[in-house]
């Protein structure tokens, strides 16, 4: 392991920003609204398309977006997404859900970076604190709030985030960065890139950081957990270091060559707390050094073979290496992908393809968890999917149909379909709708890991029982149905509205019931076992509207609002968060006020939301708070530029999530820090 420490000074007084999703460079407010509406994405079709265009609920962060906001890591970066609640746990971990569902790891939210798929395999989440690039190469961040396992596969159930660095040509010369402040200890980043020959292009980057723990109050703890309170750990410091590259090789003039990599290691210090033999509270506290190691290995080749006919290849290697002591934990990745596009005709719009992912994933030794297989695991996957965008009146409609298969070893064979129509009424009015079914394939831990979750303390007339929750080789995968209609409308040159009305059905969701549970005795007197099984019977909706809407006031002002609305209904359920804010709104105004200096001023509400707490047994409300972020930047010279950024402003300190892994709940509070940044 990499040892990183950096120290950084801070006097300055500061505040933060946040910024708008639809903007393409640092002189973006000087672009027609029409010009912004005209970003390409790619996630919803797997095809370059207008956004203005794009028959799903989407929504772009770019890279002048990132810049504005002050975000130091992903997760800050979707802070304001229409229907993205994003909450942070403690100073590295977080909770990003779209639609409901949230937590710590949440499975029906795929996340991608230029194509490689960052979803864990043991426990169906992602664990954000180790996606990480530096900010400055992204070039934009795509959301599809709404399933997209046609194209993408199982597990993009409630979402996509596809996260897209820059080509490095775009990337060419030197670019430092250097921070500091309260929470933000120090971080420091560098790039270069540099041209081989007029066909090849490159850029090394390195990035590391140090962040403080966040606050954890003893008003926020279950009455069982005030005793330890004063012996548990309450460092939740983090560190961490990144470097990485990128080569593009343009081979032909119809074929080019892309090659990746990155390298991470970090340290993060938390206090969890855990199922115990012990007498009186049968429940340990201790701290904990985490320890995190991986790389991973990209390659792209793309060949047009003609004016209507293009291919991609792309494979990666992923290694993953998690050491802490609740449980050890290494996984090893091989991806291959084929894809191919074609145009027949004037009318149909074809992208199919083929894949196939191979997962090795190993759990070391854990004083609460237990394998009924081999400590190591191998897990095959087997995908094909197809589209068919249909012109079926020129310039005016189109339905795509698409449908992905894919054959596991979990589930077996599952299909996906996806039907989407796009009208465009006239320049000012375009409707959209779209139905789908997703799935939620079994993670191993689902599937044959057991979990101590606690302990029922000896009476005198039973021994001590240990709880296990329990994988289930029959654990089938959960569905949803989507129905979405969405509209978009540009009534003026300056104004833009963007909704989305959806309902989702569910079935087949997680669940635990002591139904279904068995009794070891083999341990007997000394304690007992009762295993609970996992199960499918967990069946809910929601639904909800989600509204979007930019004004380019002036060529340097710049104001959007952001809301979102949502209801659920699926009855009392400790295995999984299904609940989501019912209301979230954002305001964001970008405000150049000279050639040189720019101000953003972001404000939001998050409304109550039900959690599991962190004892594991029962549902607690995280209250609604306010926040407020507001930053300032300074353009010295074309070269050099200092910002000023300042976070949660508006309250002393609170709580956002808590975490389902037993795990303290920390408060977020203001932050402050400055940055400068130099191009040469």
């Amino acid at each position: 392991m990499l040892k990183l420490k950096m120290t950084f000074y801070s006097a300055l007084f500061v505040f933060s920003a946040s910024s708008t999703a639809i903007a393409a460079d640092s002189d973006s407010l000087d672009l027609s609204l029409q010009e912004l509406m005209n970003v390409e994405v790619t996630s919803v079709s797997k095809q370059k398309q207008l956004l203005s265009n794009s028959p799903a609920a989407i929504y772009v962060v770019t890279s002048e977006t990132i810049r504005r906001s002050g975000a130091t890591s992903i997760p800050q970066a979707l802070r304001d997404v229409p229907g993205l609640h994003v909450a942070q746990i403690d100073s590295q971990k977080w909770a990003i859900g779209s639609r409901g569902f949230n937590g710590r790891y949440n499975n029906k939210l795929l996340v991608l970076m230029d194509g490689r798929t960052l979803y864990s395999p043991a426990f169906s989440g992602i664990y954000w604190e180790v996606q990480d690039t530096l900010m400055a190469d992204i070039d934009r961040i795509e959301i599809i709030r709404g399933p997209s396992a046609a194209l993408w596969g199982a597990n993009a159930v409630n979402g996509v985030i596809n996260i897209i660095t820059k080509h490095s040509a775009d990337t060419l010369g030197g670019y430092g960065e250097l921070g500091a402040g309260d929470y933000e200890q120090g971080f420091a980043g560098f790039r270069y890139g540099s041209t081989w020959s007029d066909k090849v292009t490159s850029r090394v980057y390195l990035k590391g950081h140090e962040r403080d723990s966040f606050e954890l109050d003893p008003n926020d703890l279950e009455s069982d957990l005030l005793v330890p309170f004063a012996d548990a750990g309450k460092d939740n410091s983090w560190q961490h270091l990144q470097l990485g590259g990128r080569i593009d090789i343009q081979l032909e003039t119809d074929t080019s060559l892309t090659l990746s990599s990155d390298f991470y290691t970090s340290k993060m210090q938390q206090a969890p707390n855990i199922a115990s033999t012990d007498a009186p509270l049968y429940r340990e506290y201790y701290t904990d050094e985490v320890k995190n190691d991986g790389f991973n290995l990209l390659s792209k080749y793309t060949k047009a073979l003609s004016a209507t006919s293009e291919y991609s290849v792309q494979t990666y290697y992923d290694y993953a290496n998690r050491d802490e002591n609740l449980y050890g934990l290494s996984s090893e990745t091989v991806d291959i992908d084929f894809q191919h596009q074609l145009i027949i005709g004037q009318n149909h719009n074809i992208v199919w393809g083929l894949g196939y992912r191979y997962i090795q994933d190993e759990l070391g030794s854990s004083p609460i968890l237990e394998s009924s297989e081999a400590s190591s695991t191998n897990t095959d996957l087997w995908s094909a999917f197809i589209s068919d965008e249909m012109m079926l009146v020129k310039d005016e409609l189109w339905l795509t149909l698409a449908s992905r298969f894919e054959q596991n070893d979990y589930t077996g064979f599952e299909i996906q379909p996806n039907v989407r129509l796009m009208w465009q009424l006239d320049s000012q009015n375009s409707v959209w709708t779209s139905i789908a079914r997703a799935v939620r394939t079994p993670s191993r831990l689902e599937n044959n890991i057991s979990a101590n979750a606690l302990n029922i303390p000896p009476s005198d007339v039973a021994p001590l029982v240990k709880v296990w929750v329990s994988g289930n080789d029959n654990f089938e995968s959960e569905e949803m149905v989507s129905y979405e209609i969405g509209y978009r409308f540009i009534p003026a040159s300056q104004w833009s509205f963007d909704t989305t009305v959806f309902y989702n059905d569910y079935g087949k969701l997680r669940s635990v019931s002591e139904s279904d549970s068995t009794i070891d005795f083999s341990t007997f007197p000394n304690y007992i076992s009762q295993y609970v099984l996992f199960g499918n019977s967990l069946d809910g909706y929601n639904y909800g509207v989600e509204l979007s809407s930019l004004w380019v006031a002036t060529h340097s002002l710049q104001l959007r609002a952001n809301y979102s609305f949502i209801q659920s209904e699926f009855g009392g359920s400790l295995n999984q968060n299904t609940d989501a804010p019912e209301h979230m709104l954002s305001t964001i105004i970008d405000w150049n006020i000279t050639d040189n200096i720019d101000v953003n001023f972001v404000w939001r509400f998050i409304d109550n939301n039900n959690v599991i707490s962190q004892n594991g047994t029962s549902m607690k409300t995280i209250p609604s708070y306010h926040s407020v972020d507001i930053g300032l930047r300074w353009m010295v010279t074309p070269d050099i530029s200092l910002s000023a950024f300042g976070k949660n402003l508006l309250h002393p300190t609170h709580l956002e999530y808590e975490g389902e892994s037993l795990q303290f709940p920390y408060r977020v509070g203001p932050s402050y820090f400055v940055k400068a940044t130099l191009s040469f």
